[in-house]
């Protein structure tokens, strides 16, 4: 109690300025419709800026779950589009060849100017990554999971002179390697293409289906440039990726539901 007197005897002044200030504002404001205009719109002023303010808090704050909402629903088209990817057989039947479960993630980590380019995504084991999965984003492939965490995994960039995939064009199905030499970002070779194959700038290439990582037909790039030997052999194919590693953020992680199968069967056939 005597803190308390004390502090209002050490601050009687200011108390009592304040004091008639409120007094002298609640007159003004009463007997003036001018003032209480002003009174008003300052008022509203103040009031919308806090609100304001706290709706971009809370905008803020509520980020992370609309993100991850999206993510996930971007997770639900993707595995919509590859279940979509089917192959047609000679007899004119067709079945579907989508066998993968899609993982949405996020990159933190991505290296494109070097030798042997990666990627670090915010996925781990705990999540269900594991090595030699697939991973592709919304236009193309990105590369193959080769190390993995609790919640990070690290993904081989197919900017990466030790990176090889099977593709192939869409037009008629014919394969080959595909591999980066690092000259430029956007730009392949697809190696082991016959000359027996009819070659035209901008073919689309596509995923040749015959590894565990990817299914069949997601789109690559298009072929940039081409030479043809003289005599029978192998075209010199360069390929523009449809995809800019570069920018990427999102990136969608596949499993194949059916390797342990493949796997038992390969081994089975040594």
């Amino acid at each position: 109690m005597r803190q308390l007197i004390n502090a209002l005897l050490k601050y009687k002044n200011t108390l009592l300025y304040s004091g008639l200030l409120i007094i002298s504002l609640t007159f003004l404001y009463q007997r003036s419709f001018f003032h209480q205009s002003i009174f008003s719109n300052t008022a509203l002023i103040i009031s919308s800026s806090f609100k304001l303010v706290g709706e971009n808090v809370f905008k803020y704050m509520s980020l992370n779950k609309r993100n991850e909402k999206l993510l996930n629903e971007n997770i639900k088209l993707k595995a919509l589009e590859l279940i979509h990817f089917t192959k047609q057989l000679p007899e004119n039947k067709v079945i579907d060849t989508f066998d993968f479960q899609v993982f949405g993630a996020r990159i933190i980590k991505n290296s494109y100017n070097n030798a042997r380019n990666y990627l670090m995504i915010d996925k781990g084991y705990q999540d269900g990554i594991e090595v030699e999965m697939g991973v592709i984003s919304s236009d193309g492939v990105l590369g193959i999971i080769n190390q993995v965490t609790a919640n990070f995994s690290s993904v081989i960039s197919i900017l990466n002179r030790d990176v090889k995939i099977n593709a192939g064009f869409k037009k008629n199905g014919a394969y080959g390697s595909l591999s980066w030499k690092g000259n430029h970002p956007k730009r392949m070779k697809l190696d082991d293409v016959s000359t027996l194959n009819h070659v035209m700038l901008g073919d689309t290439i596509v995923t040749g289906g015959m590894s565990d990582y990817f299914p069949h037909g997601i789109p690559i790039g298009k072929v940039f440039s081409f030479e043809k030997p003289e005599i029978e052999g192998y075209y010199d194919i360069e390929i523009e990726l449809f995809s800019n590693l570069t920018q990427k953020k999102i990136v969608y992680v596949l499993k194949n539901k059916k390797k342990f199968e493949l796997n038992q069967l390969k081994n089975e056939s040594r």
